[in-house]
Order: structure tokens, then sequence, then C-alpha cells
């Protein structure tokens, strides 16, 4: 048995192979952190330009580089106070939105759609809208009904009032499209997938109807103390008595 100490000389001293396997690991490293650095100086998003397609600008002298235009958008937060000074509305969210009056007539028309009605395809035609707000769209559309206003689009996970302002222009609502619940016939399963009444106005409602009968009109159902005014005002348009 070898019982003589180890020295320190001993402890710092590497093999061919292990010199080898260090100056890898070191040359690895080197490699990342150069290659991070010029992802995040060269090509980070920040630097990245939005190019807005040729058929989509009005040619007047306010749009006359999109190149520019696409930049700004893309570094610049705008608000309603900009609009005497550039070419941008309301956007406190980056990216969200487009030039006002950025699109033409042809091309407006070409992209109108009915909210109600619009399938996943044609929500993804639509600017700003990608494939997975498209589906959150429609889903969002049959838990509610229908849309009576687009404004109720802000209810949609990560629809902001940028990208809302962006489409605007190509929406088109048909009230008559909303599905709309009879309240003395629905059951507690299908009340509890609205979006508006909370589990316990749903249960309160059909307690009420138990207790009380039939509701003669919609605004009977303000007489249920769980249903606030608040409430009351967002179902309204949603419920119908047969």
């Amino acid at each position: 048995m070898n019982n003589n100490p180890l020295s320190w000389r001993d402890a710092f001293t590497f093999s061919r192979s292990e010199r080898r396997g260090f100056i890898l690991l070191t040359l690895v490293l080197v490699f990342t952190v150069a290659a991070r650095v010029v992802y995040f100086r060269c090509v980070s998003p920040s630097k990245i330009v939005f190019h807005i397609p040729n058929e989509w600008l009005i040619a007047d002298s306010v749009y006359v580089d999109s190149k520019i235009k696409a930049q700004n958008a893309a570094s610049r937060f705008f608000d309603k106070s900009d609009e005497s000074k550039g070419r941008f509305t309301r956007n406190t969210y980056r990216f969200d939105t487009v030039p006002t009056g950025a699109y033409s007539a042809p091309f407006k028309r070409s992209r109108i759609i009915e909210l109600n009605t619009a399938d996943t395809l044609e929500l993804r035609g639509l600017p700003s809208i990608g494939p997975w707000l498209a589906r959150k769209i429609v889903e969002y559309r049959e838990r509610l009904g229908g849309f009576y206003s687009s404004d109720q689009l802000l209810e949609v996970y990560r629809l902001t009032p940028g990208k809302l302002d962006t489409i605007a222009p190509f929406l088109v609502i048909d009230t008559n499209m909303v599905r709309r619940i009879d309240i003395n016939q629905i059951q507690l399963e299908e009340l509890l997938t609205h979006p508006y009444l909370s589990r316990s106005q749903a249960k309160g409602l059909l307690a009420y109807r138990h207790k009380h009968g039939a509701f003669g009109s919609i605004s009977d159902i303000r007489k249920c103390l769980l249903i606030d005014e608040k409430t009351f005002e967002k179902v309204r348009d949603y419920m119908e008595v047969r």
C-alpha cells in the first residue's frame, strides 16, 4: 500500500486526454458565449424589421417609406397623443398595431369577415391573428354563444387592445347569429359553461326558478339576489324566455 501523501503538484497534473477534454470544453463555452453576444447584438427582436406588404399601403405623403414605419412601430410606443405628430394611433403593446389608414379599400374588402360565423382559417387571414389566437377566439365564441360587440374580443386571452384596433376594420357582426339561452329550460351543466356567470350565480338562478316557478321575462332574473346589475347587463342579450 502506498502511504506517500499526494502533493499539490500531482493534483494539478493532467494526462494528455484530460488536457484535450479541458480544451474542448473551454472552446465550447467560448463559442456559446460568443454566439449569444452575436445574437442579442445583431439578430435580437429589437433589431428585426417588420415589413408591411405594399398592397396594404395607401399611396399618400404620410406613408411613403413602409420600412421606416415598420421599424418605428417595432421600437416605439404610441398613443392617441401621437396622432397629431406621427402616423400611429393607440397602442400600449408592442407589435400590436399597424399605421392608421394603412389598408387600401380593396384589401379591406378582401379580408372582411362576419365574426360570429368565421372559422379559424378566416380569422387567420386577419392582420396580427395567428393560428393560436384564432383558435382561442373560436373557443371563446362557442362558450359565449356569439359576439354582440367587437369589444368583447378583449375578453379573449392575449387579445390586446392594439390587436383589436388592428382587426376592427375587417369585422362585421350579425347579432342574429348569437345563440340564446332559454332560462326556463336550461340545465345547470349547460349554464355553468357560460363565461359571464359564476358557479354560484348559475346555481342561484336555477334555485330561484325551482322555488318561484318559470321566469316571466328576462328582467325577472334580477330578482335572484346573486345576479347584480353588472352581470345582468352582460347576460341579458344571451337569455330568452319561451
